[in-house]
């Protein structure tokens, strides 16, 4: 008998896990950081209110965040698409290190429009190849920069919220038990709190605004796509954010500390409970698609707050031949990538092209002066 007794142990006890998991949600609670933080990233800034789920990894995110917040005084995380930034006048190339410039590169294939969609098509469909495609585009005048519009990635967060809740009462209904609601429901509460640091906007914008600058956003040499942005007076300083300023919050890191210390709280109340956490499990999942399904979501320029208007594309079979379309269109711009996709220097013919294409926008601008 007792050797039946202990063969059957190991059955018993995974079905004893199975039936009523333990410790699970506590040991998730302290996985995936990164995605949470991510998460934040990408909706964090847009008033108090940032509808990132409740969800595994928040309890890890809280003690990373304290400790970015107490040595390098940041909480956005560094830029996940490499790319830089090139100011047309004085043709100084800055590597970006914005969260949201790198998703505006990243993300550019979505957001890019009919207009050069219909452009880089034609050209294909005339068996060409594409070897740079210069879209241009200007700040718009009607709305305020800095200041997101909201997408269906926002709401998803107060929907996931909705939906966690609705299955964290059905024990509280059928069981009596209020527990998995109580929890989720400060689960809730921290995750808003977490993301509503007045830094999370600061840090998100930290640059000029109103500028008259134009920028280009390219991938570098081997890229075929470049984003011509015209401030026009209205715009973001996309240099200065390239730059990824730290902004002083002090009282940032007593609040990193008040929240962290809540998370850790929330964790030691999650590992007693025994019973129903199948719901809990089951809320922590659905937090967990919501995060996951914002950190890669594509989103629009307007949703990070810069507000964009086509003006024109230009798509070239030669990286020279769109170059010098560009400049004729809009002078500085063609010559300030040059050194960008010709690294290795130009020809005396070529040299002496872009030397004149100088001198002629230089008068232009003494004229208009």
């Amino acid at each position: 008998m007792p050797q039946n007794s202990s063969s059957d142990y190991p059955l018993q006890a995974f079905r004893s896990q199975w039936t009523q998991p333990n410790d699970i949600m506590s040991l998730l609670l302290i996985l995936g950081g990164d995605v949470v933080q991510r998460a934040l990233a990408q909706l964090a800034g847009d008033g108090l209110i940032t509808p990132v789920a409740f969800s595994f990894g928040w309890v890890a995110y809280s003690v990373s965040a304290l400790l970015a917040v107490v040595g390098e005084n940041k909480l956005l995380p560094a830029s996940d698409c490499a790319g830089q930034v090139v100011n047309v006048r004085s043709r100084y190339t800055r590597q970006n290190n914005s969260w949201i410039l790198g998703r505006l590169m990243r993300d550019f294939s979505y957001w890019r429009g009919r207009e050069v969609k219909d452009a880089e098509k034609a050209m294909i469909a005339g068996g060409q190849r594409i070897a740079l495609c210069v879209a241009v585009y200007e700040a718009d005048r009607n709305k305020i920069a800095g200041v997101p519009d909201r997408d269906w990635v926002w709401y998803s967060g107060l929907g996931c919220a909705i939906l966690q809740l609705a299955v964290s009462t059905i024990p509280w209904i059928l069981l009596d038990d209020w527990a998995i609601f109580f929890t989720t429901a400060c689960g809730i509460c921290l995750a808003l709190g977490s993301g509503a640091f007045p830094q999370w906007r600061e840090e998100r914008w930290a640059c000029r605004r109103d500028t008259n600058k134009t920028a280009v956003l390219t991938r570098g040499n081997g890229h075929k796509d470049c984003i011509v942005i015209i401030g026009g007076g209205v715009g973001l300083d996309f240099e200065d954010l390239a730059g990824g300023r730290t902004v002083d919050l002090p009282h940032t890191r007593y609040w990193a500390s008040f929240m962290a210390a809540l998370w850790i709280a929330l964790l030691i109340a999650v590992s007693g409970l025994k019973n129903n956490t199948w719901f809990l499990l089951v809320v922590g999942i659905l937090g967990m698609m919501q995060n996951i399904t914002v950190c890669g979501a594509p989103r629009n320029p307007s949703a990070f707050g810069i507000h964009l208007r086509f003006k024109e594309v230009i798509v070239g079979k030669k990286v020279m031949e769109a170059l010098k379309t560009t400049e004729s269109k809009y002078p500085y711009v063609g010559r300030s990538l040059v050194d960008v996709y010709f690294p290795g220097g130009l020809r005396p013919d070529e040299e002496g092209y872009w030397k004149k294409a100088d001198d002629i926008a230089k008068a232009k601008d003494s004229e208009e002066k």
